[in-house]
């Protein structure tokens, strides 16, 4: 993962509310868990695992879980996914709708800053391994 700070992070996970997540827990002792992005506030999120509101704390100088964003790729747009995107009323919107659907959008944090237009995978934050797969058949 690239070294952003606490704000840097919640400002990505502030873009996918209401998407998936991976929570696995560094101490090796727990399963990874699945749930959904349902908040952001200062120096945590909150996730909603197995029904239950989680709010999970972050840390600059360690980490208690890792969180991983469930997206997809951009290779994944289909044509009629992108013909609704085209025809929305603002051309602005076409990205808001890309992410809405789950799909992995390039970030912009700052003017010069050296993580600009990278997507939220290369950052770290997300994978695009799909939950149906064997690697998260454990997950509950």
């Amino acid at each position: 993962m690239t070294n952003l700070s606490i704000s840097e992070r919640l400002k990505v996970y502030t873009r996918y509310i209401g998407q998936n997540v991976v929570l696995i827990s560094r101490d090796g002792y727990s399963e990874k868990q699945m749930g959904v992005l349902t908040g952001v506030k200062e120096y945590s999120i909150q996730l909603s695992i197995d029904n239950q509101s989680r709010w999970i704390p972050l840390y600059d100088d360690f980490e208690i879980y890792d969180i991983k964003l469930v997206l997809k790729p951009l290779r994944m747009l289909t044509e009629s996914i992108k013909q609704v995107a085209n025809n929305l009323p603002v051309q602005n919107f076409i990205t808001q709708y890309y992410i809405q659907l789950g799909f992995d959008m390039p970030v912009f944090f700052s003017p010069g800053h050296p993580e600009n237009c990278k997507y939220a995978e290369e950052l770290g934050l997300a994978t695009y391994t799909d939950v149906n797969e064997p690697e998260y058949a454990q997950v509950g």
